[in-house]
């Protein structure tokens, strides 16, 4: 089997660079699979749109620059989606919604920072990945993956998709809010992908995909054009089937910055584990006594073992101050930053697009309940978070000291863990809380994937290792990722394209492109 459900981006370039394919041809390969399970098939919508004929001329421009002997970078001509909270230009035929009804038309003047980047290094922008609606920032308890504009975000591992009666990020979701961007990989419709993080939302949804994925330490510039949540926490990530293939994205948007892993072997890495019972993800006592959590600690301690075999230093337990010691007053302190910061910033946002009836997050607010039947349809029918931004009790005072204090508080935990065992990076399992911590300190974090769960309640969903470091020091992750890919984790199709039923006649590849829905009022 080869083809888009099997590429990684790194087969891409080698494809292009013998001249097998032209990056034309990869993406109408590319377009033949996005309209067979999108909105089609398996019906994944792990896309909002995509870019049509501006595609199409990306890719004209870059295969005849291959012609012509320049090369932009390794990844030149081949297709990448972007979170669509990410905003870009007219000229690449997509509104930038973040998934909201109210900026369904949208478009933005001009492209985010790390578009331009990308676009820089000769990446075709394929498409727009949907997203947990506004970032997760509309209400407490929307279904991980679900916006107004596109719906529901299915898993491709996961037999039938979200089940009705599952919590918000049950393990049946695909995980958020960057839902799409991992979804989207994993099925085929593009070899890599862009998503953002403020406290997970980059590393959770590729652990739920079985990705490898790279969330970069907090830089403002790179940010520039993106919504934000917190903005001196937020980051911008890659996601890929493959560690290179995650290697190669990120040093494409970090620009000047260098990023890159030296050749090491195992004995080269010092490598500390937490204890995944203080850290996990589970939300009730129940949920950590089934099968399909005992099968993740099981797994865990198994790929330490395999690890400290192959020759790595290992520390376990490494301590790590918790999500919940970091709290304020039982609070997240993100999520307190993001109340100041969605009012304040996002009109910042707004203010680059055209076509928006609204300007503020008030307006955004009021015109959600004036066009409720399209802002807050079933199952998700109120925008509390955005209600409790607009009334939060604390000045802007109060939260830039907690933000410094928590800050540094967060940044000298993983510094003291990283020193005081003489390690280079910190592991937990997938789905746990060690994300929280390191965006608290402006720090890196990253996926690996490890195992698939198995029996009632694991259901076939992937799960893997999260790492942290500290600032700027991407590298040393990307180390144990090429190890850990080489030796131990290679990326594997999921089962729903082995498992499931032919997928039925497709829509129209037209309907399917459009970047226009039924105007709302």
């Amino acid at each position: 089997m080869s083809g888009p459900l099997t590429w990684t981006a790194c087969d891409c370039a080698m494809l292009l660079q013998s001249n097998h394919i032209t990056s034309t041809e990869l993406v109408w390969q590319y377009l033949d699979h996005f309209k067979k399970h999108n909105k089609a098939g398996l019906d994944l919508r792990a896309i909002i749109t995509v870019g049509g004929r501006a595609v199409l001329k990306q890719a004209d421009e870059l295969d005849q620059e291959r012609r012509d002997g320049r090369i932009r970078g390794p990844l030149h001509g081949i297709p990448i989606i972007l979170k669509d909270c990410i905003q870009t230009s007219a000229e690449l035929n997509m509104a930038t919604t973040a998934g909201a009804a109210v900026f369904r038309s949208s478009i933005a003047r001009e492209d985010a920072e790390v578009v331009r980047r990308l676009r820089e290094q000769g990446l075709i922008v394929f498409g727009k990945a949907s997203l947990t609606e506004f970032c997760g920032a509309k209400a407490k308890n929307t279904t991980a993956g679900w916006n107004a504009v596109n719906g529901q975000t299915q898993s491709a591992w996961i037999h039938g998709g979200k089940k009705k009666d599952d919590i918000w990020y049950g393990r049946s979701t695909p995980g958020g809010s960057s839902s799409g961007s991992a979804v989207g990989v994993a099925a085929g419709f593009a070899p890599l992908s862009v998503a953002t993080e403020t406290g997970g939302s980059c590393c959770m949804p590729a652990n739920r995909s079985g990705l490898y994925s790279l969330k970069l330490s907090h830089e403002p510039e790179l940010l520039e054009g993106v919504l934000p949540l917190c903005l001196d926490h937020d980051g911008l990530g890659g996601m890929g089937r493959s560690a290179e293939d995650v290697e190669l994205l990120v040093q494409a948007m970090a620009g000047s910055r260098k990023i890159t892993a030296r050749t090491l072997e195992w004995k080269d890495l010092r490598i500390g584990f937490v204890d995944p019972t203080k850290f996990d993800a589970v939300p009730t006592e129940e949920d950590r006594r089934d099968e399909s959590h005992l099968q993740i600690l099981k797994d865990y301690d198994d790929a330490i073992e395999k690890i400290r075999q192959h020759g790595a230093k290992i520390v376990y337990p490494a301590a790590l101050s918790t999500m919940e010691e970091l709290s304020y007053k039982d609070q997240s302190v993100l999520h307190i930053i993001s109340y100041l910061d969605t009012v304040k910033e996002w009109p910042k946002w707004i203010a680059k697009m055209n076509n928006t009836p609204v300007k503020t997050l008030k307006d955004i607010v009021d015109w959600n309940e004036a066009n409720a039947k399209y802002a807050m349809p079933e199952p998700h029918t109120n925008q509390s978070d955005l209600y409790d931004a607009l009334n939060s009790k604390y000045t802007q005072g109060e939260v830039k000291k907690m933000q410094a204090e928590y800050h540094a508080k967060a940044r000298e935990a993983i510094e003291d863990c990283l020193s005081s065992n003489d390690i280079d990076i910190i592991i937990g399992p997938g789905d746990c809380s060690i994300c929280v911590v390191a965006s608290l300190a402006r720090c890196p974090s990253a996926m690996v994937p490890m195992t698939i769960l198995t029996g009632e309640k694991g259901m076939g969903q992937p799960q893997g290792l999260m790492i942290i470091s500290k600032r700027h020091d991407e590298g040393k992750m990307l180390e144990f990722m090429k190890l850990w890919n080489k030796h131990i984790g290679p990326w594997q199709i999921p089962t729903r394209f082995r498992e499931d039923p032919p997928a039925p006649t497709p829509a129209p590849v037209s309907d399917q492109v459009s970047d226009q829905t039924a105007e709302l009022s």
